[in-house]
Order: structure tokens, then sequence, then C-alpha cells
């Protein structure tokens, strides 16, 4: 039993901290971390845990889990949630990801961050993936969710996405989403969001030396139907550091 707080929408937790929702429902990158926690030799990382979606069923699979978040207080319920056998394979981590947080070399084997790096601008992104290499073990993944121009949110942005990246913008994505929100969900959002799309996901990915594995599109099933638009609103990514 969690104690998450009541969902706003079908599947749906906004956060506490106008930093956008946690899904119930694992993306393909949340069960791909969750599967490697089975194995893990090494404690894995989850950056924007939130409520603990993902982080919960890594501690069920054995693994350490650190829960990295900006609000103390969305931890602190996630460790609520947690029972006491798991809850010493949990650390609490409040922090902005990636300048605040510091990992040894080598020291994880496995990192989540879903639905996160749409919220940092491109040299913090650049410096996200650059750490993540750092501190994952060789063979360690780096599993992602990123939000894309076709999220129902956004689309309206879209025709300004394509506009930018044909003229090569390295960060065509980059907006403030409350021009476009609607009024239920303006207060929910911060004052910049990055949209990805392939390209500049996988850029960044092989930029700081990972082989990406897995670049898809997909929605969650458990998505309010009004937000949906073309199968295409969400990117899932898995880069693995070589051996």
């Amino acid at each position: 039993m969690t104690n998450w707080p009541a969902e706003r929408e079908e599947g749906l937790i906004p956060t506490d901290n106008a930093m956008g929702v946690m899904t119930t429902e694992l993306s393909p990158a949340a069960r791909a971390f969750v599967e490697m926690a089975t194995a893990a030799q090494r404690p894995m990382l989850e950056i924007g845990a939130a409520y603990g979606s993902a982080t919960i069923p890594a501690l069920r699979a054995g693994a350490t889990v650190i829960a990295n978040d900006l609000s103390a207080s969305e931890l602190n319920v996630l460790a609520s949630s947690v029972p006491e056998e798991e809850r010493r394979r949990l650390v609490l981590l409040p922090a902005r990801f990636p300048d605040e947080l510091s990992f040894g070399r080598e020291s994880l084997s496995g990192v989540l961050s879903a639905q996160v790096l749409h919220f940092l601008d491109g040299p913090t992104v650049e410096r996200a993936f650059r750490s993540v290499f750092q501190w994952l073990e060789p063979g360690g993944a780096f599993f992602i969710v990123v939000m894309t121009p076709s999220l129902s949110y956004y689309s309206a942005l879209r025709p300004e996405y394509e506009a930018r990246a044909a003229r090569g913008e390295r960060w065509p994505g980059i907006f403030d989403p409350r021009t476009v929100a609607t009024p239920d969900w303006r207060d929910q959002l911060p004052a910049m969001v990055n949209l990805f799309e392939k390209d500049v996901l996988r850029r960044c990915g092989e930029e700081a030396g990972f082989v990406v594995e897995t670049l898809d599109y997909f929605c969650f099933e458990r998505f309010p139907s009004k937000h949906r638009t073309d199968g295409r609103e969400y990117l899932t990514f898995t880069g693995r550091k070589p051996r």
C-alpha cells in the first residue's frame, strides 16, 4: 500500500513542486530499470523519483536504490510507502540533478531519469549525460523518458520546433510550456520545457560515450485520451556504457 497523493487524471499524480507529474504506470525505461535491479551488484539511482513508482518495485527486486528528487517532501512520502526491511536499502537524496549530485566513478549499476531531462536546458542536459556516464560501471545503463512535441499539451509548438530544427538549432525544443498549457495544468509546470526528438536524444547519448540500445516513441497505456495524439508523445532511451 502506497501513501501517494490522489491522481489528478487517470494515471497522473502531480508533483508538489510544479515539475509536471509522476505516472503510476511504469514506462518502458522504468521497467528496464526494475529488471536490471534484480541482478544489480551496485546501487541503482532514480533521478526525479517523486513518490517512487519505479523506486519501490526496484527495492522489491532486491536492489539498493538511491532516490533523488528536488522535493524532500515527495521523498518522505516515498519512504513512508516502503516496508522496513526494504527501507534499509533505500537512500533518500533531495538535490538538484546533475549539479548537486556527486558519486564515485563506476559506482552505480543503473540510472533512471524519467520525465526530468525535458526540464533542463541544453548545457545542463549535456552535463547530465557526462555525469551519469562517469558514475556508471562498465556495462551499466542509463534509462530515460522525455516528452516530445507530439504530446498534446505541446503539439501546437511542433511547427516552431520543426522550423528551428530545419535551421540547424542545437536545442530546437526549448519553450515556455505555460504559454500553451491548459488552465488546470498551468500551475503544475516550470517556466521552461526542453522537448526532444530522436536525433537530439541520440546525439546527447553518443556524445557522452553511450552506445544507444533503445530509442523509441511510446505512450502510456493508462494515459488520458484527451492528451494522446499520434503515439509519439514520449521517447524511451537506453544507453549502455561500454565494457
